[in-house]
């Protein structure tokens, strides 16, 4: 568990910040979108006030000694291109080819992350293998590792003016076959961080962004308004970057009978200092939304 601070500075009040989730892209299976992550980084880098949050098994990373789960047909082309030397090279390291091409992908944006979590894929590796990925890959990026979860406290300037709203993330745990497994995880999560606005998690692939829980309350300071004050809390799993049964040789995948993914994931989108109106005096309030982008 980490506790982070990050400031945020803003050139006007009506800037938005986006914050979009990576999780769960498993870069070295022949099933991970790679051309659909590498166009949402690019976006990253290009917007002035986007960041990202790193949600987990970011690798594959399922080695020979995964009697269960291994298979060389899961590789993707690039695992296999060159000649016989280069290719018995990179099988030689599977793991250390995953790292570099992750690497690879993300260092254009390393600027913009707030942290990586671990997933279960990176502390298996860690596990049983005594091969630390996650350190390996906070510090080629130079960020902060986040361990298994974290609470974000996000504060927002303008000038003297500030804002703060408060972001918890794992990479999660549990199935998600069933139509009511993701909201049922998602509003348990709600109710255990309620100090939290924002509530982010991945780990069984299911997208799926909950309705906002309305939250009454009245201003710590100040005049009392005529009635009480709503904010929202949201909470969401950002789903994941794989295709679902991907023509070719059977996988892991196939065999275990997976439902198929939606190519969906989310991004956080706040205001910090958005206009509202009480009576007929402006204020200034944080707006929050999770927004569906279709890969």
């Amino acid at each position: 568990m980490r506790l982070i601070d990050k400031t945020i500075k803003l050139d006007s009040r009506s800037d938005e910040v986006n914050i979009y989730p990576l999780g769960d892209t498993h870069l070295g299976n022949r099933s991970c979108a790679e051309s659909l992550l590498k166009k949402t980084t690019q976006k990253i880098g290009t917007e002035k006030y986007s960041y990202w949050i790193g949600g987990g098994d970011y690798l594959d990373a399922i080695k020979p000694q995964d009697s269960k789960r291994f298979d060389m047909d899961i590789f993707p082309d690039w695992m296999l291109e060159g000649d016989a030397i280069t290719t018995r090279e990179k099988l030689n390291d599977i793991l250390y080819q995953q790292y570099d091409r992750c690497c690879g992908l993300l260092t254009p944006i390393a600027s913009k992350c707030l942290g990586l979590i671990e997933g279960n894929h990176e502390y298996s590796v860690r596990k049983f293998y005594n091969t630390n990925v996650q350190n390996g890959l906070c510090n080629s990026l130079k960020t902060e590792d986040l361990t298994d979860e974290a609470i974000i406290r996000l504060k927002f300037m303008y000038g003297k003016t500030s804002k703060v709203v408060k972001l918890y993330i794992c990479h999660g745990h549990g199935g998600g076959r069933t139509a009511g497994a993701e909201p049922n995880h998602l509003f348990r999560m709600l109710s255990e961080w309620e100090d939290c606005d924002i509530c982010l998690r991945g780990h069984s692939h299911t997208f799926h962004i909950i309705p906002p829980k309305p939250v009454l309350y009245l201003p710590n300071k100040g005049k009392l308004p005529d009635e009480l004050l709503l904010k929202y809390r949201w909470a969401a799993n950002w789903g994941c970057w794989m295709l679902s049964h991907k023509t070719g040789p059977s996988s892991y995948v196939s065999r275990a009978c997976y439902p198929a993914r939606p190519m969906l994931t989310c991004k956080v989108v706040i205001r910090p200092f958005a206009r509202i109106f009480r009576g007929r005096k402006e204020h200034t309030s944080v707006k929050i939304e999770i927004r569906a982008i279709t890969l």
